[in-house]
């Protein structure tokens, strides 16, 4: 219940931020600059993703961990509130990069964050019963944000969506301190399924394999002066993720069904915020409309995560099913080159990330239930990072 409620804050916040860095970005840059913003979110999202790598490694305690993310992007959401303030609602370029980045890449990290915690507690038949009414919760979080983004007016604008942030940060903590109370890990199932296959240095008997992989890059006769070694130990606390991502192919294989859907799933949606920009000229009336789209999403994958996700996962499998989104993205793209309108982009994007969030996204989480701590959280924290490398057909112009 504590999971589900966390994660219901970290999406529904999320989903009325959304529309709110959208509508600032695209009315102060430009959608002509939102294709440059989307390719530059890996160079924001790698110093992140390093970070939180280190804060992984130093920080056994998962709500601790959870605490110290979110504290760090109340502070940013805080520090942008106040230069709005100052600029009294026309901001200056940087401060709509700034709401940018900051969306992006709390996207990236405080989502899967949680779901690692909660893969590190699951079995595997638990996930197969258990996620799909987890997404259906988390659905409900989704729906509830998306009508605050509609109801932007009433809330009185995006600065106090901004202020309203920060505190679904102190809850988004307090809910995950009260799950971690809880949970209590099984120990059968946490031996992962991917054993290292890196080499063992013989001399290095039970110590840590980040000591054997620093080892393996210090000189013949050990000789290494501390401050090196300690520079290179904490860079592969950060790095370690990425390692671990990269050379056990299950898991380079979970992060490309994820990033092979996102490239056109990316085209739609910009699409989508072009045609949304010419159709509308006041930022409310853009950030209402993102509202509504994000609103029909949560609603079609709630349908689906209550009524469908479960027994189409238990009839054919985990593996068939993650076939299904890139069938359904073939016909969506088909449908808006054929009818290249806004209600046309509208359904096609509904319909795409419907199957993404009802149906692929639980699958992909179930991937990681029977892997290590260390791919858990690190290689998954860098997994997630597929949303800031769709690049848009638009940037070839």
């Amino acid at each position: 219940m504590y999971f589900s409620l966390a994660l219901l804050v970290a999406l529904g916040s999320q989903n009325f931020l959304t529309p709110v860095k959208s509508a600032v970005f695209l009315d102060v840059v430009g959608p002509d600059k939102e294709p440059l913003a989307k390719s530059l979110c890996m160079v924001v999202l790698v110093p992140c993703l390093i970070f939180y790598s280190m804060a992984v490694s130093y920080v056994s305690s998962p709500q601790r961990l959870v605490a110290i993310i979110s504290a760090a992007y109340a502070i940013v959401f805080l520090l942008i509130v106040a230069a709005l303030v100052l600029a009294q609602g026309e901001p200056s370029p940087w401060v709509a990069w700034s709401l940018y980045y900051a969306t992006e890449t709390k996207g990236v990290i405080l989502m899967p964050m949680i779901w690692s915690t909660i893969a590190e507690v699951s079995t595997p038949d638990l996930a197969k019963k258990s996620f799909p009414i987890l997404f259906f919760v988390v659905q409900i979080g989704g729906i509830l944000g998306s009508l605050v983004a509609v109801k932007v007016s009433n809330f009185g604008g995006e600065i106090n969506l901004l202020l309203f942030q920060s505190v679904c940060l102190l809850l988004l903590v307090v809910f995950a301190w009260a799950a971690c109370r809880y949970a209590t890990p099984e120990g059968d199932e946490e031996t992962p399924l991917l054993q290292s296959q890196l080499p063992q240095a013989p001399t290095q008997g039970p110590e840590k394999d980040s000591k054997v992989r620093v080892a393996a890059v210090a000189d013949k006769d050990g000789k290494l002066g501390d401050p090196l070694q300690t520079g290179l130990d904490e860079l592969y606390k950060g790095l370690e993720g990425l390692w671990l991502l990269l050379s056990r192919p299950y898991v380079f294989m979970a992060f490309w069904v994820s990033y092979a859907n996102l490239m056109p799933r990316t085209m739609l949606d910009y699409q989508n915020q072009v045609l949304a920009v010419r159709m509308f000229t006041e930022r409310s009336d853009t950030i209402a409309f993102f509202g509504k789209v994000n609103l029909l999403i949560n609603s079609g994958t709630a349908i689906l995560t209550l009524l469908g996700t479960r027994p189409i996962i238990e009839a054919f499998g985990v593996g068939p099913c993650l076939l299904v989104l890139p069938v359904g993205m073939f016909f969506a793209v088909l449908a808006v080159c054929m009818d290249y309108n806004l209600v046309m982009s509208t359904a096609s994007l509904v319909f795409v990330c419907t199957l993404a969030y009802g149906l692929n996204s639980p699958c992909k989480e179930m991937l990681y239930v029977r892997t290590s701590r260390d791919i858990k959280y690190k290689a998954k924290a860098w997994s997630e990072m597929y949303p800031c490398l769709g690049l848009t057909c638009e940037e070839k112009k």
